[in-house]
């Protein structure tokens, strides 16, 4: 009984994980979508790419984390203003420490 209730534990934080695994694919393609638009464009994808970070990072509430958060989601408003080759380091930056991030909330989240 405890063997079957462990399996069904790990077969659920795979899932999760794949579904974290995709989210953070789908942040980096929008990121890098966001260094090539200006204007509008540029600042209601900025919005949509906060929110999904501070949802990925959702219900962990650690300090650091928060910290985190804080610091990329105001580089992607830098990102948002942003334009040619600095965009392109910036975006890939961004993308950087989302997934750190990402690496500190599944530790946070297992303990």
């Amino acid at each position: 009984m405890a063997k079957l209730m462990e399996d069904e534990k790990k077969e659920e934080t795979v899932k999760k994980g794949s579904g974290v695994q995709e989210r953070i694919g789908k942040l980096g393609s929008d990121i890098d979508d966001l260094a090539k638009r200006t204007g509008d464009e540029a600042s209601k994808l900025a919005k949509s790419i906060n929110g999904d970070i501070k949802s990925l990072s959702g219900d962990v509430k650690s300090i650091d984390v928060k910290n985190e958060v804080k610091r990329i989601t105001g580089k992607v408003e830098k990102l948002a203003d942003s334009t040619g080759d600095s965009a392109k380091k910036l975006a890939s930056d961004v993308k950087g420490d989302v997934k750190g991030l990402m690496a500190k909330v599944t530790k946070k989240k297992e303990k």
